[in-house]
């Protein structure tokens, strides 16, 4: 009997030998690829050497091989001609199974493969038609059959009985002859016309995506969704677990209405339709500061199906770009979910591949996820940072929850110095006064108290190049007791319109940068080298003139230089509204 030796860049396909009974066991014998393969799981050696012997006469069966160990089989590639009968005359349509074993799974070993085989099915042994059958819960055998050019056809309802006796369905994947020979007939139109065919199916509760007709779901609906990986397949579906994000609890101020609209405004615009980008929002804040709040409302509103992603799964970027409806793809704790996965991260949202368009919202505690997501609008097109309660909320939690309303005052005094406010620290304060009857003067609550609150003058966008020339600069101006903030308000000129124009201004226009002058909590009446301050590290000690660096993870350090002087915090004084 002739062998057949086929060779790829890294592996044989050749026709198998009694010497390979023994892998050839080991591979059939695995239950979780008989299960996902459809074959029975062979109990005995005796087996393996019974399908090698007809394999071997009808040359049907081929094992995969590695160069480098030729005599380890690693997988299992066979073909089933069925010749039928045209008006044009006799058409063979070859029927493809294949299979590898665990550890050579996710290589692209069997894309390289069905390439070969191909070429070999067509040229040599005059197939008119290749077909790849697919179980719906096996997305690797999907993804290599669409990698290699097949093309979905059809989708048979409980058609088959597996080797385990289940009843089940098949998709069918073809590859014409005139197809492999002119590839450019299978243009990109077809492509997106075969994906705007997928449908889903609803089983035992999770929905998985199948391409398919009108007998299956069009597509999962709306609601709150979360990814679902089938426990024996790894199969990848939708699990829905609400209707919409329900609050249990009222929702105070989150100063946040405008970036609502405004992201709503922008994925609804004909222009951004058109470009049939993703859209990427960041909230950033500390832990309780409404951000995850915020980014449920925004799912609430947009009115699209929302897929929350709580943890990396193998296939996930794949199954998410395949999705073929506009959906919002919900991360909280991004910084978190993807620690160690920064790369399926950036390519999601990328979305090159993408079938329908994807709003992203991620919530973060620190801007630290990756600094090629930030500074890159095309990914990453809008951040708000959550910080501090609104006055409004404020006033409004105190005035729900306070049983003794005379407490406000001393309560606002309270609020007053936290380093930041939030909701449940705020709660907590008023669940306090509740309790005992008057505001928690002993530093035993475990809230943030700042100590002090120093103004810092900050240059904005500064490019780091003209950091020292601006210092020189200032440091040669100031006059004996004059503070860098002093100075820069200083009027040293009027404009055309006889408006003012300060040192600031001057600096400002000259070096293209906006200097803020700010004043921020802190614990620490001094500033020091490695301190954590804002939301960045203190570089350098500041020098007598009161300049220090500020480093942040995603954008250029600022420089910055201390204000006029040290005050008590106040976070609320002259805002309160009673």
């Amino acid at each position: 009997m002739q062998q057949i030796e086929i060779a790829t860049e890294r592996l044989i396909i050749r026709t198998p030998n009694e010497k390979d009974t023994q892998d050839v066991f080991a591979l059939m014998n695995d239950k979780e690829t008989a299960l996902s393969t459809g074959f029975r799981a062979m109990s005995s050696p005796s087996e393996a050497e019974g399908k090698i012997r007809r394999g071997m006469t009808s040359q049907n069966m081929f094992v995969i091989v590695k160069k480098e160990m030729p005599a380890h089989v690693i997988g299992v590639f066979e073909v089933m001609p069925n010749k039928t009968d045209t008006v044009i005359g006799e058409k063979w349509d070859y029927h493809i199974c294949y299979f590898l074993n665990r550890e050579s799974r996710q290589k692209g070993y069997m894309t390289e493969v069905l390439a070969k085989m191909k070429a070999y099915l067509f040229n040599e042994r005059m197939a008119d038609l290749l077909t790849i059958t697919v179980f719906p819960r096996n997305n690797a055998s999907r993804r290599v059959a669409m990698k290699s050019g097949f093309v979905f056809k059809r989708l048979e309802k409980e058609c088959v009985m597996t080797g385990e006796g289940e009843l089940t369905d098949l998709e069918f994947y073809t590859l014409a002859k005139e197809n492999f020979e002119a590839p450019k007939k299978q243009n990109h139109e077809e492509t997106i016309r075969l994906a705007e065919r997928q449908k889903w199916i609803n089983e035992g509760g999770i929905l998985y995506p199948i391409p398919g007709y009108a007998t299956l779901l069009a597509n999962p609906g709306n609601g709150i969704f979360r990814i679902h990986e089938e426990p024996r397949s790894k199969r990848l579906g939708l699990e829905r677990i609400d209707e919409s994000f329900v609050f249990d609890f009222k929702i105070y101020d989150l100063d946040c209405e405008d970036v609502i609209e405004h992201v709503i405004r922008t994925w609804t615009s004909e222009l951004f339709i058109k470009s049939n980008k993703n859209l990427g929002i960041i909230f950033n804040g500390l832990k309780g500061t409404g951000k995850t709040i915020a980014a449920k409302l925004l799912s609430n509103r947009i009115g699209l199906p929302v897929i929350v992603i709580s943890k990396p799964l193998e296939g996930m970027l794949e199954f998410i770009q395949s999705l073929c409806f506009e959906s919002v793809i919900l991360i909280d704790e991004a910084e978190k979910t993807f620690n160690e996965e920064r790369e399926v991260l950036l390519k999601m949202i990328d979305g090159v591949y993408n079938s329908k368009r994807k709003l992203y919202i991620l919530t973060t505690n620190r801007l630290s996820i990756d600094e090629n997501l930030l500074g890159r609008p095309g990914r990453i097109r809008y951040i708000k940072e959550f910080g501090n309660l609104s006055a409004k909320a404020v006033n409004d939690v105190i005035d729900d929850n306070l049983m003794d309303v005379s407490l406000k005052d001393d309560i606002l005094k309270l609020v007053d110095t936290l380093e930041i406010s939030t909701i449940d620290i705020l709660k907590s304060i008023v669940e306090e006064c509740n309790i005992t009857g008057k505001v928690p003067a002993s530093p035993m609550l475990n809230i943030p108290k700042a100590k002090y609150k120093i103004r810092v003058v900050t240059f904005e966008d500064l490019d780091t190049q003209y950091h020292q020339e601006v210092k020189s600069l200032i440091k040669e101006k100031l006059s004996i007791g004059e503070t860098t903030e002093d100075w820069l308000m200083k009027i040293v000129d009027y404009d055309d319109d006889k408006k003012a124009k300060r040192n600031k201004d001057v600096i400002e226009e000259k070096y293209h940068c906006d200097i803020d002058i700010s004043s921020y909590p802190s614990t620490s009446v001094v500033l020091y080298s490695g301190q954590l301050f804002r939301h960045g590290i203190i570089v350098d000690t500041p020098d007598s003139a009161g300049f220090f660096t500020l480093e942040y993870d995603w954008h250029d350090p600022d420089l910055c230089c201390l204000g006029n002087g040290i005050a008590q915090p106040s976070l609320y004084r002259g805002q309160l509204l009673h």
